[in-house]
């Protein structure tokens, strides 16, 4: 199944035509993991601990975002906020993924060309404080069935 991924970073414009992320950048694929401490194993009870959340990650191809990442990530910058899109393709194009990430610092940026690549690539790495991802349910049809959502303050260890 073909995918359309979009990156929106306030203050960092991309080369989308899209017509409805026009000026976004265009995202080949992204990384979120997180992870929950436990001791379920040892029979103690089995309580949790804080969550570990790594950088968000994304590649692109090096375009007229790539200064920008660049400049933010060398000045330590803070961005507001980043929406990443995901969008089946073709068809009854449905945007299915949404992950909003808030109080933003670019940690990485690493432009990278390989004699196998078309095109110079770029990973670039953020540091968030808050998540939320929402996920659009699909009907018979194509069309959107309702959202399910999640959020979280890392900050402050809570549900948002």
């Amino acid at each position: 199944m073909g995918q359309d991924i979009f990156i929106k970073i306030k203050g960092i414009g991309g080369e989308s035509q899209d017509s409805l992320h026009h000026g976004e950048t265009e995202v080949l694929d992204w990384d979120l993991s997180v992870s929950q401490t436990s001791d379920m194993h040892s029979g103690s009870g089995g309580g949790a601990g804080k969550c570990t959340v790594d950088d968000f990650h994304f590649e692109h191809y090096i375009d007229k975002s790539t200064p920008g990442f660049l400049h933010y990530c060398l000045m330590g910058k803070h961005i507001p906020e980043a929406v990443l899109t995901v969008r089946k393709a073709g068809g009854a194009s449905l945007e299915y993924l949404r992950i909003t990430l808030q109080e933003i610092i670019i940690t990485g940026v690493h432009p990278v060309y390989l004699n196998t690549m078309r095109v110079p690539r770029e990973t670039v790495s953020l540091s968030f404080s808050r998540v939320k991802i929402d996920y659009v349910l699909q009907n018979m049809d194509g069309n959107s069935a309702g959202t399910v959502s999640a959020g979280y303050d890392i900050k402050a260890n809570a549900v948002i």
